[in-house]
């Protein structure tokens, strides 16, 4: 028997702590490139504006992620639109400021000033900085669009021409939308999906995995398989999902069900589209993971794996497969093996 995989529905306290310290180092140094824009515009040394950069970038970028200030972005992000740009931009203003005013003080605790020190116009540096972050907020925006591996595949153009790839798939899919929808209407209905999709988010990233697509109320999510990765923590991110959807409907005081599949296999990978560019999935492995979904309803399971997608998962100990027997799908001559989890 397949050894069973890691459940932790939460990385640990030191990990989490880690990956909040990774984070912040991330952006501090993506923040750092703001530099030399401002080196070249402001007319200050590269050392002195890429201080400045890390500050004013970093601290905006942190704002944006929830590293920092994480209730007032909710509350900024559930204003009415008329309000809630505006005061998204004077946060940003604010941030701005408050990096200029920190490079400030650290290039003059460590000497870093020196001869710059009189050439420094802080309307300038307010200026450049400002246009700066904009630009930068627009391309991690247009990352955040579609996520972190489907932006570089595309700009370097990965799947340009056809390839296959090995896949770990999880598909989600929120069970009652349409029973919301017909109790509290289709703008309420609305509004909740998104929370649900938006949970996803966390445990995701938690176990290194990348959103591919949204169709409606469903997600499929993936991992990339190869000979020095052949397995991924999939089973581990589903039972994350199973508790961050349980603490949602908690706290919301509605009714979230859900179903999600697991299943691995090759897939052709590629890049459609001209005026709209995405990638996309081919092949028998995606096919069954749409008809799988419909098996978790009859099988009343809100999680099931294919005996590949078990096999692809990430070994570790706290759970069992229970076996639910073999599975007909359409366009398959072969029965799909299919199981569930306890424990």
């Amino acid at each position: 028997m397949v050894a069973a995989p890691d459940i932790n529905p939460s990385p640990t306290p030191p990990a989490r702590r880690w990956r909040h310290v990774r984070a912040w180092v991330l952006v501090l140094l993506i923040g750092s490139t703001l530099g030399f824009p401002i080196a070249h515009w402001a007319g200050v040394s590269l050392p002195v504006s890429m201080v400045h950069g890390a500050f004013i970038g970093g601290l905006c970028l942190a704002f944006k992620h929830g590293l920092m200030l994480r209730t007032l972005r909710n509350r900024i992000a559930s204003l009415p639109r008329g309000r809630g740009l505006p005061a998204l931009y004077a946060t940003y203003i604010m941030l701005i400021l408050l990096g200029i005013g920190l490079a400030l003080i650290v290039e003059e605790t460590v000497g870093m000033d020196g001869d710059d020190g009189p050439n420094i116009d802080f309307f300038q540096v307010f200026t450049y900085a400002a246009a700066s972050v904009i630009l930068l907020l627009l391309l991690d925006q247009s990352r955040s669009l579609i996520g972190n591996q489907v932006f570089f595949a595309l700009i370097t153009g990965r799947y340009a021409q056809p390839l296959e790839e090995q896949r770990l798939f999880l598909a989600i899919d929120m069970a009652n939308s349409t029973a919301l929808a017909a109790r509290l209407g289709d703008r309420e209905a609305m509004r909740i999906v998104g929370r649900f999709l938006h949970a996803l988010g966390e445990p995701v990233r938690a176990h290194g995995g990348s959103i591919d697509k949204y169709v409606g109320d469903q997600a499929i999510i993936s991992w990339r398989l190869t000979p020095k990765r052949p397995d991924a923590p999939a089973l581990a991110c589903a039972l994350a999902i199973r508790h961050t959807l349980t603490a949602l409907k908690q706290d919301m005081g509605v009714e979230l069900g859900f179903r999600i599949v697991l299943h691995a296999g090759p897939v052709i990978v590629a890049q459609v589209g001209d005026q709209r560019r995405e990638i996309t999935y081919f092949g028998d492995t995606i096919n069954s993971l749409a008809r799988l979904d419909g098996i978790a309803k009859q099988a009343g399971r809100d999680i099931i794996l294919t005996a590949d997608g078990w096999q692809r998962c990430r070994p570790g100990t706290g759970v069992t497969p229970l076996p639910l027997g073999p599975v007909s799908l359409r366009g398959r001559e072969t029965p799909m093996e299919i199981m569930g989890v306890e424990g």
